[in-house]
């Protein structure tokens, strides 16, 4: 199962980072919850850090993310994912320019869907976490 944000407890011990840009995001609730951001010219995968008061909001304002270092496969399954969507129309690119969009039938949206079901992101959610950053 996708462990889709991450608690506060996940941020013991991580440093803050500084100056970290979103580049593309694979999920979307008010806001990037996961995807890809650059931090001294590397990407990591980012994971969105939920509030877990029960009183009080779902999420920080502004976010809090969890960066996590991917090894060069799983970026490029990353990158491929994310081209595919883009591709099809979906939304995620924060980079410029963006994936050049084509469009996709509703079968051709189900394929992908296959292809790239959310649990592959479990394990870019476990690769080792190296720090966090509020979104900007």
């Amino acid at each position: 199962m996708v462990e889709t944000v991450h608690v506060t407890a996940r941020l013991s011990g991580l440093p803050e980072l500084s100056e970290v840009r979103k580049v593309w995001f694979s999920d979307w609730y008010d806001g990037p919850v996961t995807g890809v951001a650059v931090h001294d010219e590397r990407e990591f995968w980012f994971v969105m850090v939920a509030n877990e008061d029960p009183g009080g909001t779902w999420d920080f304002e502004p976010r809090v993310y969890v960066v996590h270092r991917l090894s060069s496969e799983q970026l490029a399954q990353a990158w491929s994912m994310h081209r595919g969507f883009a591709s099809a129309g979906l939304p995620g690119c924060l980079h410029s320019p963006p994936c050049e969009v084509v469009g996709a039938t509703a079968e051709e949206l189900d394929m992908l869907r296959d292809r790239w079901p959310p649990e592959v992101e479990d394990d870019f959610t476990d690769a080792p976490a190296v720090g966090w950053f509020r979104d900007t």
